[in-house]
């Protein structure tokens, strides 16, 4: 309601109903009698205004109620994007990579990142460095020494995260991973000790190592940060060393970190367990949080004491009360760290020289092809040419002869031995090219295959064959006795029977060019889309797939036909794919191919213009 202050010695002078007072009691806060009665019916407003916002809600309720499956289904659908749109955002942002699964037991982090860590680093315009590691069945265990603030926890967690987010269906912030699915991540990091329960920290960490060990498979994966700390170094090594050997005995993926030469030892000797270390830079004295598998490190406790300001005499006094194993130690690690930077070094320049000549071969083989093209288009215009000639000689021999009969019989003759001609050029010339690819692949150092006896109930037109002379499969087309006519990519040319030395499944979905007549040649479609798909050995429903697609492209290539090899088999490919082409909207008609191109082996497709 609404009131007006009043100082408390002038309140008689205002007659009305007094609702409160100031705490100072100097101000009472009163209602006039003139403004009851409107002060009253702002109140029935107010209550009629809240009856019927009352009234409306319900109404809106009653009618989303008829709809309420509907709103569910909506909602949830929401939430499904939600979650997928932040997976996306969170792949974008992190450079994250789908996950690959292993059933073989492989465990692969390749430049592996921690996504907190990598935030709060960017935020602070500081390079992360990233984590590779390398786990399978045979070397489950891995111990990872160094210093403390090296990395070690980090690379505890980073793993567990990795896998956690690969099995919920999240990007993996990492170049590449390939995890096995686990069942459980059994964890102990951090230190739980507590006054209330009465647990120290040696304590608490054997309580959760007793839950892990009473509930581990060979399908967990246990993380254990410290491990054996928190007692006497040789208790705590000791119990370390038994655990891990436990753990080895279940089959689990271990990953564990410690200071304790003892287990440094053991991962050096035992089998399926391996060293590791986060690097540590002796010249700076501070980590580099680089993850070295196959060595072990130096806990580096003096060094970093020293980098952290402590007084020089002290870190003196220090060095020499050091046992002289210990020194010998650290002097063997850091010996260990040396070798595996100058193999790190030499590795990467292999992989460079390698690179080097890999793109120097790529330039062979490029200039070798332009060498083929050239030389086939000189075959070709030297054929064409000798053909012109013969005809050219032919009709002036043949326009000569005025008698009719005898001119017939010429031309009949003529005719044949054009024909005789135009096959024996052809075979030449098929025979030149394959000698010229053969001559050049052997230039180019490809060794020649040794042939073996090949099932002739394996040459089935459509089937990928090998050849020798030829470093990478062909297509067979067509088998006639004791010649074979091939497709090697744009070339189509007969070989003898006896070169093919082998055959090979065709992969599924594999493209290749258009078709011509026997002894000719034929481009690929010059929007980059091959003109036909070989779907043999595959599924009705495997095929329709591959082939639906394939129509996809080469429709938007506008291709006016394709072709489908199938093979003949038993026809259920054939006419599953028939029924599949009958209905589809790209395709205006379908037919099998002509007898000499392969026959119902292979079906032509026309598609819509």
């Amino acid at each position: 309601r609404f009131v007006i202050p009043v100082r408390a010695e002038n309140r008689r002078g205002t007659p009305g109903v007094v609702h409160g007072a100031s705490a100072t009691g100097q101000t009472v806060f009163l209602e006039p009698f003139e403004t009851v009665e409107p002060n009253n019916q702002l109140v029935q407003l107010a209550e009629d205004e809240a009856a019927e916002i009352l009234r409306v809600l319900r109404e809106l309720t009653q009618r989303l109620q008829a709809v309420r499956p509907e709103l569910v289904a909506a909602a949830e659908t929401i939430a499904l994007l939600d979650g997928v749109f932040a997976r996306g955002r969170f792949a974008r942002d992190f450079d994250a990579a789908l996950p690959e699964f292993s059933d073989a037991g492989e465990l692969r982090l390749e430049a592996a990142r921690h996504p907190v860590l990598e935030d709060k680093l960017k935020r602070e315009s500081r390079p992360i460095v990233p984590m590779n590691l390398s786990l399978n069945r045979e070397e489950r265990l891995l111990v990872i020494s160094g210093p403390n603030t090296g990395g070690k926890t980090v690379a505890l967690k980073t793993t567990g995260l990795a896998v956690l987010a690969a099995q919920s269906a999240i990007p993996v912030a990492a170049q590449r991973a390939v995890l096995p699915l686990f069942d459980s991540v059994l964890v102990d990091i951090g230190d739980e000790q507590s006054i209330a329960a009465d647990l120290s920290t040696f304590s608490a960490h054997m309580l959760n190592l007793k839950s892990i060990l009473e509930t581990a498979t060979e399908n967990s994966l246990v993380l254990v940060d410290e491990m054996g700390t928190g007692t006497a170094p040789e208790e705590g090594a000791a119990l370390a060393v038994a655990l891990l050997e436990e753990f080895r005995a279940q089959g689990c993926f271990v990953l564990a970190t410690t200071h304790h030469d003892r287990l440094k030892a053991y991962a050096s000797t035992a089998e399926g367990v391996l060293n590791g270390a986060v690097e540590f830079d002796d010249v700076n004295l501070r980590p580099t949080y680089r993850l070295m598998v196959g060595v072990p490190g130096g806990s580096s406790g003096i060094a970093i004491a020293q980098r952290l300001g402590l007084a020089g005499a002290i870190i003196e006094r220090a060095r020499t009360l050091l046992s002289p194993e210990s020194r010998e130690a650290a002097d063997l690690i850091a010996y260990l760290h040396r070798s595996r930077e100058e193999l790190d070094r030499m590795q990467k320049q292999m992989t460079e020289e390698r690179h080097a000549l890999e793109a120097e071969r790529a330039k062979l083989r490029t200039e070798w092809a332009l060498r083929q093209q050239r030389r086939i288009h000189e075959l070709e215009a030297q054929f064409t040419e000798m053909q012109k000639r013969f005809e050219d000689n032919v009709s002036r021999v043949v326009e000569a002869v005025k008698e009719r009969e005898l001119r017939g019989q010429i031309e009949k003759t003529a005719r044949r031995k054009m024909g005789e001609l135009r096959s024996g050029a052809r075979e030449e010339l098929n025979a030149a090219v394959v000698q010229t690819i053969s001559e050049s692949q052997e230039d180019l150092g490809v060794a020649r295959g040794v042939a073996g006896p090949v099932s002739p109930d394996l040459l089935q037109p459509g089937a990928k064959i090998r050849v020798r002379g030829f470093t990478k499969p062909v297509i067979l087309r067509r088998l006639d006795g004791r010649n074979a006519e091939i497709a090697a990519g744009p070339l189509r040319m007969k070989i003898a029977a006896e070169e093919i030395t082998g055959v090979e499944s065709a992969p599924a979905g594999k493209v290749l060019s258009s078709g011509a007549a026997s002894g000719s040649f034929s481009a690929p479609s010059r929007f980059g889309v091959a003109n036909e798909i070989n779907v043999i050995g595959q599924t009705v429903e495997q095929a329709t797939e591959q082939v639906d697609k394939f129509l996809d492209d080469a429709a938007m290539a506008h291709l006016p036909s394709v072709r489908i090899i199938h093979g003949h088999g038993t026809g259920a490919l054939r006419r599953g794919l028939g029924d599949f082409l009958r209905t589809h909207p790209l395709v205006a008609n379908h037919t099998p191919e002509a007898e000499e191109r392969g026959g119902k082996a292979i079906t032509v497709v026309e598609l819509r213009g």
